[in-house]
């Protein structure tokens, strides 16, 4: 009498377990029946990437150089001056790789002729930003 107390309550609960688990894998083999299609969601970071910091901020504090004219003047006076640098040392680079030996060829100088016209053209942009034309 002891022991049939506990026997009897192992024995429901296993009985329980089984029915669940045969009914759980009878479901999941049922064929017919609506098809679930989940597609992805699509959410907006409250947070976004800042350019300049290379790192998240809040947008509340806002971009300083969206907003203030000053830090944007600087920042597009920095990138002519990058793009102008840039283009003046692939043209150091082409005159040294092409002057080494001696003989310049035609696909040669027309590159080269790419390279000066690309210092021009970066050289007026900055002239122009800088003296207001």
């Amino acid at each position: 009498m002891k022991y049939t107390k506990n026997i009897l309550t192992i024995a429901f609960a296993m009985v329980l377990l089984i029915g669940s688990a045969v009914i759980s894998t009878s479901a999941q083999q049922r064929g017919g029946g609506r098809r679930v299609i989940v597609r992805p969601v699509v959410v907006r970071p409250y947070f976004g990437y800042h350019r300049h910091w290379n790192s998240w901020y809040d947008p509340f504090y806002g971009d300083p150089y969206f907003y203030d004219p000053y830090y944007r003047e600087r920042e597009q006076r920095y990138y002519l001056r990058n793009e102008l640098n840039g283009n003046r040392r692939e043209l150091k680079k082409h005159l040294e790789k092409y002057n080494a030996d001696g003989v310049i060829t035609a696909k040669e100088q027309r590159e080269l002729d790419d390279d000066y016209r690309d210092v021009e053209k970066a050289q007026r942009k900055l002239n122009e930003f800088e003296n207001g034309d």
